[in-house]
């Protein structure tokens, strides 16, 4: 792809990212202002609150894109692939994060009667099934940037697709792969 073409789908990217992780909120708070009982929206906001947190980095790695692009440098400074790198560990760990949420959120409002039976009595509610479809995305989100390409919207995409007959890697997984090689090289 030339530059200037480059330059408009990182544009296209970051902003992407960045209104949908807008609309996400304001379709969150919508719903559960009009709904009034905020203990129904724990699990729901806490999925959303990471699957947010992953688009933000989404944003900043795509604008950081556009700056290098500007610069005719292709390098990622390196404190941004560091940073990147300990992202990806906190995304797993706020994505493992649902279950310990979702049980205190049970115990807390009593929807969890700990020592009746084995194990207790979980009564899961359309929060802990939607929060989970949520959480869904998160792990996709974080797939999608960290690992493999998800999502292929364009013919150069498709053309990988069709010719290589796998997914591409993340686009800050290739970065983050790159670095690791060249510090083993060293």
């Amino acid at each position: 792809m030339n530059p200037e073409k480059l330059a408009r789908r990182y544009h296209s990217l970051w902003l992407g990212e960045l209104v949908s992780s807008v609309l996400f909120i304001a379709v969150y708070l919508i719903l559960a202002l009009h709904d009034g009982q905020w203990s129904r929206w724990v699990l729901r906001g806490y999925s959303l609150a990471v699957v947010v947190f992953i688009l933000i980095q989404a944003v900043f790695w795509w604008l950081w894109k556009v700056r290098l692009l500007r610069q005719n440098s292709r390098e990622m400074p390196l404190h941004v692939v560091a940073r990147y790198r300990r992202l990806r560990g906190l995304n797993w760990l706020l994505i493992a994060g649902f279950v310990p949420v979702a049980l205190l959120k049970a115990l807390f409002l009593g929807e969890l009667a700990i020592g009746e039976g084995d194990f207790g009595e979980a009564d899961f509610d359309s929060d802990f099934w939607y929060g989970l479809l949520i959480m869904g995305g998160a792990v996709l989100e974080q797939i999608n940037y960290y690992y493999y390409q998800l999502m292929y919207d364009n013919p150069y995409d498709w053309n990988y697709l069709r010719r290589e007959r796998r997914l591409r890697r993340g686009s800050v997984a290739k970065v983050l792969e790159r670095q690791r090689d060249e510090v083993e090289v060293q």
